[in-house]
């Protein structure tokens, strides 16, 4: 994978297609390969760009993974791929870096696509927090990984979309690990919500129980004139346990949004 020196940061990537910029940002622990499927899906009408988050995939974490340090990743990437403006598709804590973006540099944003995420998990990330902690103490990280996988993919989804799952989990340390999972834990982006002034498209697993239907509503009633959309036989990673149904409405999304307004 191409790297991008950014930030102090190698940052790994993956590029298809042409024509207006979208910027995919994965979910804790996996990497740019949960975006297979919407990479080919996208690149027909999109030029298309997943990044690997600090600690992830292939990028560095020497500077330590911040919510805001993430944000300021995904700008300098783009400005690194002579980007001036894009869409943006975050899942579950990808979602919360896309809000935090925002509200750093609306300017750049053509659109914005949370799925399976949330704004703040509230009084429930400490507790959490220290939980994984104690457990990665006596648990190996592909022991870890393999419950978490199995716990939020969908039994029906194929065996190698869980094992490629297990193995990108698998190959963080468990300290980029615990630090990520306390970034993402105690942030709270919901005061920036009210703010977004751009097309919005909300997507989570009708399945989700790490962040439930009804969290995606609170974010969805949060952003004037966002579009909800449920994704059937689906949980918290809803591109991986249903792809078909979740890259046709984010492509319909994102192909609306592009229309002159």
């Amino acid at each position: 994978m191409p790297r991008l020196a950014i930030n102090g940061e190698q940052i790994a990537y993956q590029e298809q297609g042409a024509g207006e910029p979208v910027l995919l940002v994965h979910s804790l622990g996996t990497s740019s390969h949960i975006w297979a499927s919407t990479m080919a899906a996208l690149a027909r009408d999109f030029r298309v760009i997943a990044l690997d988050c600090r600690g992830h995939g292939g990028s560095t974490n020497h500077g330590g993974f911040t919510v805001d340090a993430i944000a300021d990743d995904v700008r300098a990437a783009a400005d690194a791929l002579g980007i001036s403006r894009f869409h943006y598709v975050g899942i579950s804590m990808g979602g919360l870096f896309g809000v935090a973006g925002y509200a750093k540099a609306p300017d750049r944003f053509l659109s914005l696509t949370l799925a399976d995420s949330y704004a703040s998990v509230g009084v429930a990330g400490p507790a959490r927090l220290a939980t994984t902690r104690e457990l990665l103490k006596t648990t190996s990280m592909r022991d870890f990984a393999t419950s978490y996988v199995n716990d939020t993919l969908m039994p029906a989804t194929a065996r190698p979309i869980h094992e490629a799952a297990i193995d990108a989990i698998a190959g963080m340390t468990i300290d980029d690990y615990l630090q990520t999972l306390e970034a993402i834990l105690l942030a709270d982006v919901s005061g920036q919500l009210p703010g977004i002034r751009v097309p919005t498209l909300v997507i989570v697993g009708e399945r989700d129980q790490r962040t439930p239907v009804a969290t995606s509503e609170a974010l969805a009633a949060a952003i004037e004139g966002s579009e909800l959309v449920v994704v059937p036989q689906a949980g918290h990673l809803a591109v991986l346990d249903q792809p078909q149904f979740f890259n046709e409405a984010l492509a319909k999304f994102l192909i609306s949004a592009s229309k002159p307004r």
